[in-house]
């Protein structure tokens, strides 16, 4: 099953059916389902397409890339070059031959396919001279036949955009037609994966527990067996020798980064240890051996790969944002799975068992589920029906100079057209959550301190306290004194 990319199919689909060639740019992290994607459209879907695949190697030079290249010529088409190539600017004309001689031994009249996978590993710095040739190949082979559709995939989204996209020296700039970026399901794509194509029998709040450690990228899920409890499967995953996630940490980061791989892992390693996240000079202070401009790039590279987000303090400048990690493996692995040695988990029986429900995870559970929150907010905001209506959102907090006057922080604030407001208080229970008295002064003062001083000089303003729990929240007198104005569940999202 295809589950939660219609949409991109769709648009394939389309450019099928357009009489024009056109190059299109297919990112996304590591292990999310890009190949799958154009496999099945391709190899399943549009089989009426004269479909090649090449797949680059992250560890292998070019020059035996390139003999990879002709190989794949040959597994597709069968056919052999007549003299050696040595040189990326042969091996497109190769192909060029070859194509052209098989749409002419075919009377082929539809669409030709070209998918380059991984294409950041091919020749990462140009060396070679792979983008230059393929340039070439593209730019003038494109303008002679109006039926050549270009895929180039990779999972570093960073490299694609800096080399392809934005490199205005590049042989492709202002070449790409169409970015199909792909992310991670949702919440409620990984509740239609875990049950219609795995088979689970699972409630919400199960589905968000699996979620909050493995997200939603689709070759984590499928290690996930429906045989087995929500608990035995992460056993299974991270906890015993050769678990197929317990490695995949670093080699997530290592086929993203390379050799700056340490530098990007010290910013993870940093938010990880800050659950409110730290704005950009506070990052710079805490990692005083590399130079400003590094780590904005670095931290530019983390948020295009979607490890991380900022996300603005209110009626603030784009300094105070603050960096948070919003991937859900990450958060998990940098807390619970990092700490760990190879012989701790040789040796420990049932560990997650034992973790999972104990106070220190419920604490940290807490916290996740407000993240995955922040990176569901689509859902939320349907459910909300304001989503035509938003203007941005971000996080408020306000430090009180007054002796024995406590600060507030508003770690969800949306903020709509018209001054409408939304201050979301995200509660991540085993059962209904019940508003306290004190719990409902402090939702008081949050509310009190935002209009004092986060509104200061806004006269208009409508400000709505929203409940968003795993089963709901119990009405009561608190309930009411505090005004909630909606009460979301996880069945209203998912």
């Amino acid at each position: 099953m295809l589950i939660g990319r219609k949409k991109k199919l769709k648009l394939l689909n389309t450019i099928c059916e357009e009489p024009k060639s056109q190059l299109v740019v297919i990112h996304g992290r590591r292990r999310i389902g890009k190949t799958y994607l154009v496999d099945y459209m391709f190899q399943q879907y549009r089989t009426d397409c004269l479909f090649f695949k090449f797949t680059g190697s992250a560890s292998q030079d070019s020059s035996v890339q390139r003999d990879y290249f002709i190989e794949a010529i040959y597994q597709w088409f069968k056919q052999e070059p007549t003299t050696p190539i040595t040189k990326w600017h042969q091996a497109f004309i190769f192909l060029k031959r070859v194509i052209d001689k098989e749409i002419e031994k075919r009377k082929h009249r539809g669409k030709v396919i070209l998918f380059i996978d991984e294409v950041a590993w091919i020749d990462r710095h140009n060396k070679a001279g792979f983008l230059n040739a393929f340039g070439h190949f593209y730019n003038t082979y494109s303008e002679l036949n109006k039926n050549l559709v270009v895929i180039l995939c990779g999972s570093n989204a960073s490299w694609i955009k800096n080399k392809i996209m934005k490199d205005t020296k590049g042989p492709l700039y202002q070449r790409v037609d169409i970015e199909i970026p792909l992310f991670p399901f949702d919440l409620k794509e990984t509740k239609e994966y875990l049950v219609k194509e795995k088979q689970f029998d699972l409630d919400d709040k199960s589905i968000v527990d699996i979620y909050m450690i493995v997200g939603g990228v689709a070759k984590y899920l499928s290690y996930m067996d429906s045989k087995l409890s929500v608990v035995e499967n992460i056993e299974k995953l991270f906890f015993m020798l050769n678990s197929p996630l317990y490695d995949e940490y670093d080699a997530l980061f290592n086929s993203l980064f390379y050799e700056k791989v340490s530098q990007h892992k010290k910013i993870i390693d940093l938010l990880a240890q800050k659950t409110s996240g730290y704005t950009l000079s506070e990052l710079e202070t805490l990692i005083d051996e590399s130079k400003s401009h590094v780590i904005r790039v670095n931290l530019e590279e983390l948020i295009d790969t979607g490890f991380i987000k900022p996300i603005n303090r209110f009626n603030h400048k784009t300094k105070n944002s603050k960096y948070m990690i919003v991937d859900s493996f990450c958060l998990f692995y940098n807390k619970w799975i990092k700490p760990l040695s190879k012989n701790d988990i040789a040796t420990t029986i049932n560990h997650f068992e034992t973790l999972f429900a104990s106070n220190s995870y419920l604490v940290w559970a807490g916290f996740a589920f407000e993240i995955v929150m922040i990176a569901n907010i689509h859902l939320y905001l349907q459910q909300r029906g304001l989503r035509s209506a938003l203007k941005s959102v971000g996080y408020w907090n306000h430090t009180s100079k007054e002796d024995g006057d406590r600060g507030v922080q508003i770690d969800i604030l949306i903020e709509y057209h018209h001054n409408i407001y939304d201050i979301v208080e995200c509660k991540y229970y085993n059962n209904t959550f019940v508003i306290s008295q004190e719990y409902a002064k402090n939702l008081l003062r949050k509310k009190e301190k935002f209009i004092a001083f986060g509104l200061k000089g806004i006269k208009r303003y409508d400000i709505k306290m929203v409940m968003l729990t795993t089963y709901g929240t119990k009405v009561n007198r608190y309930y009411n004194q505090v005004n909630v104005a909606m009460d979301i569940c996880l069945d209203d999202l998912m």
